[in-house]
């Protein structure tokens, strides 16, 4: 029996990784996060843990297990994980992603430090050692700038600064952790989504976001659209994405998320990029519109397995995600009324639970897959899901905000 150790930071039914492997002859060693445990619990082995993402045991327990297990590969899909997957299989000489690779993907001043020479347009950036580089930041590059996390995915902490008074009250309260600054980039957004296999690019698209990434701070709705063969931006998004590929320490097998805005004066701009699938419903949206999973897909290629064709051709598809908003939920729609657009859904949350808004871009209440005709009708589509998410979903105040949710 050969084994493989999964780093699982998503539920069950969203990386069902036995079914995944049936017939291979590989069996899953599950190292998991406490609030997902309960989807997991008909495997053979399952390791969970509270506070998952720091909780250092998660690596003591991996190492154990995976010497334990004599396993082959290690697999991680979730952001959270990239660097600790990579450190072990490196100290245990397992094929795959290394820490000099992973860190790459993960830290945004490495990643921008490896492509600020290269084909594409990097924005001018630093890391944030402290309040003295942002003021000399500024000086150099005036407002607005951003500041973020150099590891978090997501959006999580990014602050755009506008003016004098917003850099005094984020310097008042900072993000703690380590941080860069860099020049704010005005313009649409896009991502581009995708699988390296055996160090070739085997399935690239490009997407637009409808909203945008912080679309969660206002609690409103992100969507994600792709883009047609004839887009005028498809084929410059594919190369810009390639050429990133071409500058990081890229590793043999990764699925990759990849973000650039096109600005106002048709520049196109790298934001950043990650060796992992794409959050909230991406990968969803890609199995419904293209017929291929990418995290089965990448899976497989971790373990040396030929990945799984794309099942049909392509069908026009958009993902959204809803984030809560602040109160309590009292009535979630049923799947009897949704509209007959929708191709597929994922609800994470229940009536009488309590939430605090939006809390990241990729975590959401209620993740949709609609489909259309066109893309044209895919948008629009999309809005109509939304409208109707709002309209017949319920919420009261919750008992500590005193306030209308």
């Amino acid at each position: 029996m050969r084994h493989i150790l999964v780093f699982a930071k998503t539920p069950y039914a969203k990386t069902p990784y036995d079914q995944w492997l049936a017939g291979s002859g590989i069996v899953p060693v599950v190292v998991t996060a406490r609030e997902y445990a309960e989807s997991y619990s008909h495997l053979p082995h399952v390791h969970a843990f509270d506070a998952y993402d720091t909780n250092q045991l998660v690596e003591k327990t991996a190492l154990r297990l995976a010497r334990e297990f004599a396993v082959e590969a290690v697999f991680a899909r979730a952001e959270a994980d990239v660097v600790r997957a990579a450190q072990l299989r490196e100290l245990l000489g397992l094929p795959g992603q290394h820490t000099a690779s992973a860190l790459a993907f993960r830290d945004k001043v490495v990643m921008k430090d490896h492509l600020a020479d290269g084909p594409v347009d990097v924005p001018a950036y630093r890391r944030l050692d402290s309040a003295y580089t942002a003021l000399e930041f500024v000086v150099e590059h005036g407002y607005p700038v951003v500041i973020k996390p150099v590891s978090e995915s997501g959006s999580l902490g990014a602050a755009i600064i506008r003016d004098e008074a917003e850099l005094d009250a984020y310097l008042a309260s900072p993000w703690r952790g380590t941080s860069e600054i860099e020049v704010f980039v005005p313009g649409q957004m896009y991502h581009v989504d995708g699988l390296v296999a055996d160090g070739e690019v085997v399935f690239v698209h490009p997407f637009r976001y409808l909203n945008d990434c912080l679309s969660f701070r206002s609690n409103d709705w992100v969507a994600n659209l792709p883009l047609t063969r004839q887009d005028p931006e498809y084929d410059r998004l594919v190369k810009a994405a390639r050429a990133v590929l071409a500058e990081l320490p890229t590793p043999p097998h990764t699925a990759f998320h990849a973000e650039f805005w096109i600005t106002p004066d048709d520049r196109l701009v790298f934001c950043e990029i990650a060796s992992r699938t794409g959050g909230g419903m991406i990968s969803a949206l890609v199995r419904q519109a293209f017929g291929m999973d990418l995290d089965k897909a990448w899976l497989y290629a971790e373990c040396g397995l030929t990945p799984t064709p794309a099942t049909h051709g392509y069908r026009p598809a958009g993902a959204l995600c809803i984030p809560p908003q602040n109160g309590v939920l009292e009535r979630l729609p049923t799947a009897a009324e949704q509209p007959e657009c929708v191709r597929e859904v994922m609800v994470t949350g229940r009536a009488g639970q309590e939430f605090h808004g939006g809390v990241k871009s990729g975590l959401f209440l209620a993740g949709y897959v609609v489909g259309g005709d066109s893309e044209e009708e895919v948008a629009a589509n999309l809005e109509r899901v939304a409208g109707w998410f709002s309209d017949t979903s319920r919420w009261r105040p919750a008992p500590s905000s005193g306030g209308i949710a």
